[in-house]
């Protein structure tokens, strides 16, 4: 069937969005745990199997290595949009899913950044049993299309993991379910883990051009936010992907109102995402079928229809049971 656009959300001025709600309305709180193994399979956890920071000296050569084919290292063989639905069929009786949406820290982030940057994204929606399911496409190919350079740089961001972070033996990726409310819904997100300090802080860790940190701190902000971080850790690099300094600690408390992140602009991200759902969930039709949401650029969001299913079949078995 092909698509037709028939549903179209205005985005309007930031201003709008940052009297909407204030960004400390969104307070996630843990509702659950897991992992994935190298295998791709799930498997439940709990933080004591999360991964631990570690305080390499520098320096630290990113580009060591370099092989296009490790920027989807971590991405497993289990289908990422499955991990939040998995979680939910291995924990939760299928009357009590207490939320309006469910979906991924990484949808939101893109979403919610939107009021700041143009950049095109797609992902796949659908409602069904009163709930928005927002996902990304299942066959997402952003990272072919990508050049060199941002090849290279997701690439050091790996490599600048496995320099601070210990993993345990067998796991590939862990993951908190969280829940917390955006605008006027309960949304229900799969956030990965990068590391739990010993304090039980949160802790994200990042590289950047230092001196670009004033561009990227919106976005790594709204991203960290949302996973519930408590800690931001950078590591500086240069234009050869060598990590020179000791990498350096932000509070995630102290980003809103600082140089790097106006409270406005964070109030702003906030109420935008709350908006964007609260249109979604009232614009989708309350059927198994998939619907493209997509940003272009410019001023719409657009949502458009397959006519193909959305919920894999064990998932329907386990919510109409």
């Amino acid at each position: 069937m092909e698509k037709q656009a028939i549903h179209h959300y205005h985005i309007g001025i930031s201003n709008k969005y940052s009297t909407l709600f204030h960004y400390s309305t969104y307070h996630a709180k843990e509702v659950g745990s897991f992992s994935i193994d190298v295998e791709g399979n799930f498997t439940d956890c709990d933080s004591a199997t999360f991964p631990a920071l570690l305080r390499p000296l520098p320096p630290l050569y990113l580009d060591e290595g370099f092989d296009i084919k490790e920027i989807d290292r971590k991405r497993s063989k289990f289908p990422d949009a499955e991990k939040p639905l998995r979680w939910v069929h291995a924990s939760v009786k299928s009357c009590q899913i207490d939320c309006d949406v469910i979906t991924q820290k990484g949808v939101l982030k893109k979403i919610g950044y939107t009021i700041n940057d143009k950049n095109s994204w797609t992902f796949e929606a659908c409602k069904y049993n009163k709930k928005p399911y927002i996902r990304y496409p299942e066959h997402d190919e952003t990272s072919q299309d990508m050049s060199e350079w941002w090849r290279r740089n997701s690439y050091w961001g790996v490599k600048f993991e496995e320099h601070m972070l210990t993993q345990n033996p067998g796991i590939k990726a862990s993951y908190k379910m969280l829940q917390g409310r955006l605008g006027n819904k309960t949304v229900l997100l799969s956030a990965e883990v990068d590391a739990v300090a010993t304090t039980g802080e949160l802790i994200e860790v990042k590289t950047c051009f230092e001196r670009k940190l004033w561009k990227c701190m919106p976005r790594i902000w709204l991203q960290s936010y949302l996973g519930k971080a408590e800690v931001l850790m950078f590591g500086w690099k240069n234009a050869s992907g060598v990590v020179s300094k000791e990498p350096q600690e932000f509070k995630m408390a102290d980003i809103p109102g600082s140089q790097f992140l106006k409270e406005h602009q964070a109030n702003a991200m906030i109420g935008f995402l709350g908006d964007v759902l609260e249109w979604l969930y009232e614009a989708l039709p309350d059927k198994d079928e998939t619907w493209i949401l997509e940003y272009t650029g410019g001023r719409q969001i657009w949502l458009k229809c397959t006519g193909e299913r959305f919920l894999p079949s064990w998932y329907l078995q386990f919510i109409d049971g």
